[in-house]
């Protein structure tokens, strides 16, 4: 991008990746808290391992959508905040287009450590090339043209093109995965958030934000797009006492 178009192109974009990476902490340390059990499972029941992975894909998409979502609202305030109104609005493009990456980014964190799990680094190699290559091809091509919304984009696409051959593999080595059944909930979710959140912003940013959030976790739960195998997992690890009571809930699974 520096070469291509010139430093100033530069600071925006690398003021809106600064979110991004910060981001991608929480699957960085999720997947590598989970990486012992992932592990002791591809050796001992793999259809355990299968389905912590895709309680783990899960959690991490319902995560992400939301905060994609906020962020793209936020993203001027969040950008003005770093690096002042000079970076604004360049910046906040950037950041808007690159924070819809992370859904598929977090989903590859914690593929790569399921593929590690059972043996299968040959494969990730393969995937870092291809995607690699298709960065760079894709960024020479388009970003003479179109610049650094052009560099966000291909962001994305790079993760997707990466992720393929995991999944590909995956379905290979392990299992079939429901991507459908996993996703289909926490999307729709977040579009109708980002519709809601839309409406109300229009009123005011706080009534927007907060009517957003509360829809979300709504349709999470109205939704049950955690099933009662899933719920009572999450409800394992929870603290003793905060999961007797969530346990007495109505409609809770128990373990």
């Amino acid at each position: 991008l520096g070469p291509i178009r010139g430093e100033v192109e530069v600071g925006w974009y690398s003021t809106g990746y600064k979110f991004i990476e910060a981001y991608n902490i929480i699957p960085s340390f999720f997947t590598f808290a989970l990486f012992p059990v992932m592990s002791r499972q591809a050796n001992e029941d793999r259809p355990a391992l299968v389905r912590s992975y895709q309680l783990a894909v899960k959690l991490l998409v319902t995560v992400a959508l939301p905060v994609a979502v906020v962020t793209t609202f936020l993203s001027p305030t969040l950008i003005g905040v770093l690096a002042g109104n000079d970076y604004l609005p360049h910046g906040a493009i950037a950041l808007t287009l690159m924070v819809w990456s992370i859904p598929v980014g977090w989903i590859n964190s914690v593929t790569n450590y399921v593929l590690i799990a059972i043996g299968q680094q040959r494969a990730l190699t393969r995937a870092f090339v291809i995607g690699l290559t298709f960065n760079v091809v894709a960024n020479l091509i388009f970003l003479p043209i179109y610049g650094y919304p052009a560099a966000a984009i291909i962001t994305i696409l790079s993760e997707i093109v990466e992720g393929l051959p995991f999944y590909i593999t995956l379905h290979r080595t392990l299992a079939p995965i429901p991507w459908f059944n996993i996703l289909w909930r926490p999307a729709l979710s977040a579009a109708i958030m980002f519709g809601i959140t839309w409406a109300g912003w229009q009123v005011h940013p706080l009534l927007g934000l907060a009517s957003g959030g509360i829809i979300y976790i709504g349709l999470i739960l109205g939704l049950k797009a955690f099933d009662g195998d899933e719920q009572a997992q999450l409800i394992s690890v929870l603290p003793s006492g905060l999961r007797v009571r969530l346990a007495r809930q109505p409609g809770m699974s128990q373990q």
